[in-house]
């Protein structure tokens, strides 16, 4: 059953993309209006969710191997930007995220079992955090390409193709530093509950996730300071934002990489 909801979602992920295309090039996605492509969108984040549950939360506790941590990662990214395109007209960064949506609930479904966490209220919450402060920053650094893309189009005066129905370039800008903020603040409270409630921040396995994690959030933290302080925009603040969360997926997901894909081991 869970094989089956996995690649349904799969599929209605990739049709979403599809549609989206497809829906943008006859017209714009204005906010707030019914939409097809967003409805199917819905309709393949409850499937992939009933997907993932059973994948993750399991009796012996949560299991993270590097298919699941994505997975689930990438649904709270898809489902965020969902939310988002439901006020703002920013659906078409799905044509982004969906199929690496797709492609990470398909490798959910061949990740080999993990080590299992127990977990405390405490550590849910740092969890909760961590995952939410990642997925406003992805959502951002897409956010991010997709505008670096905009800004070269309309520089060489070349404003066909999907270029033609992005919001303009500072509403773009405005929305992508209030997710900087967003996941700033989150990342912040991720690193201090896991001060609070983990018992060894700095322990052998988990020091260079704290360290990255906290380099990312200095990063961040310079960025926003300099939009502050020094109106930062343009090609200064996409590049800030693409180099704090490479960072940020060296912490959260680079040693799962060398642990279980280059040395085979949980």
């Amino acid at each position: 059953m869970t094989t089956v909801a996995g690649l349904l979602a799969v599929a209605l992920y990739l049709a979403t993309t599809g549609y989206l295309i497809v829906a943008t090039r006859t017209q714009p996605l204005a906010a707030g209006q019914p939409r097809a492509p967003l409805v199917l969108w819905l309709a393949a984040l409850i499937v992939h969710l009933a997907a993932l549950i059973p994948l993750v939360v399991t009796e012996a506790g949560l299991n993270l191997c590097l298919g699941n941590a994505l997975s689930a990662s990438l649904w709270l990214v898809a489902a965020l930007l969902w939310l988002t395109a439901l006020r703002h007209p920013l659906a078409v960064l799905g044509v982004m995220i969906l199929p690496l949506t797709a492609l990470a609930a398909l490798g959910a479904l061949l990740c080999e079992d993990g080590t299992r966490y127990a977990t405390s209220a405490g550590i849910d919450v740092h969890i909760l955090f961590s995952a939410l402060g990642w997925a406003f920053l992805a959502l951002s650094t897409a956010q991010a390409a997709v505008m670096a893309a905009q800004h070269r189009a309309l520089h060489n005066h070349h404003t066909s193709g999907i270029v033609r129905y992005l919001p303009p370039l500072f509403s773009m800008e405005v929305w992508l530093f209030r997710m900087i903020f967003i996941g700033w603040l989150f990342l912040g409270l991720s690193l201090l509950s896991g001060l609070i409630f983990v018992d060894d921040l700095f322990a052998q396995h988990l020091v260079h996730k704290t360290i990255l994690s906290l380099l990312a959030w200095v990063i961040f933290s310079i960025l926003l300071l300099g939009r502050w302080r020094l109106g930062w925009r343009g090609t200064r603040a996409l590049a800030w934002t693409t180099g704090g969360f490479v960072v940020l997926v060296l912490a959260y997901f680079g040693s799962k990489l060398v642990l279980e894909v280059i040395l085979g081991r949980v």
